[in-house]
């Protein structure tokens, strides 16, 4: 037999019962190699049509922010303002390579899955000394690890620097680390003072406490007092 005559019947061949490039394992098909496995696939399930089922995807847990209208006194609604800085300073080294973006929206917990309830918002500048003398309470008292296994978060704004001038990365570092004011919780920059709209910088510090479940506003302070975090304390117990 010549060898085009050879080549038409093998691809009658391949055509009638299927031809394969795998190399021959010297196994049937169906049976378990030494690892365990099959060397075939599964059967489809009937009436898949030969189909296999999609693995089921992720489930997600996003929930939209509360819609506006959006307002900057107590009841109002606060708008899903961002910022650049830490979420967990500490856990940065402070590092300014690793800022990243912090929103209003990341605070939000309709369902109260994180356990948190209030969230105390603070905006300061370094040339405030009432601002620093916060801080320095809140570092001096551990605040932080009390209030917040109570039910608190604090996220930390910084918007100008000892100059009056917008703050700069460096100033969030400067003002975060351990030999300063020792920040735990997250802090972050405001240079174009997004926070301005809920208070005149001439009475820094703010503190704004904001419902979490709702992301309503729940109180608006002006100025600090050694009372505050007593203050926050008891408002919480009532909600």
């Amino acid at each position: 037999m010549n060898s085009s005559v050879a080549s038409a019947l093998f691809g009658v061949a391949c055509f009638v019962s299927g031809c394969s490039s795998s190399p021959l394992t010297g196994e049937p098909l169906g049976s378990e190699p030494a690892g365990g496995a099959p060397t075939s696939e599964p059967p489809a399930a009937a009436g898949s049509g030969g189909a296999t089922a999609p693995a089921p995807g992720p489930t997600s847990t996003f929930t939209a922010y509360p819609a506006g209208p959006y307002g900057t006194i107590r009841g109002a609604t606060i708008e899903n303002l961002s910022f650049t800085g830490w979420r967990h300073p500490d856990a940065a080294a402070y590092d300014v390579a690793k800022f990243e973006t912090v929103r209003l929206s990341d605070f939000y917990d309709p369902d109260g899955h994180t356990g948190v309830k209030l969230l105390a918002i603070n905006a300061s500048a370094v040339w405030c000394g009432v601002c620093r003398s916060e801080y320095q309470d809140m570092n001096k008292t551990a605040v932080y690890s009390t209030v917040h296994s109570k039910g608190i978060e604090i996220l930390g704004s910084l918007f100008e620097d000892s100059q009056y001038y917008p703050a700069q990365p460096r100033d969030l570092h400067n003002w975060g680390v351990p030999t300063s004011f020792n920040v735990k919780f997250p802090l972050v920059l405001d240079p174009g003072f997004k926070l301005g709209a809920f208070f005149d910088s001439d009475a820094t510090p703010l503190n704004l406490l904001v419902d979490v479940r709702t992301m309503t506003i729940v109180q608006v302070t002006m100025g600090y007092s050694t009372t505050y975090w007593a203050q926050v304390q008891a408002l919480l117990d009532k909600m």
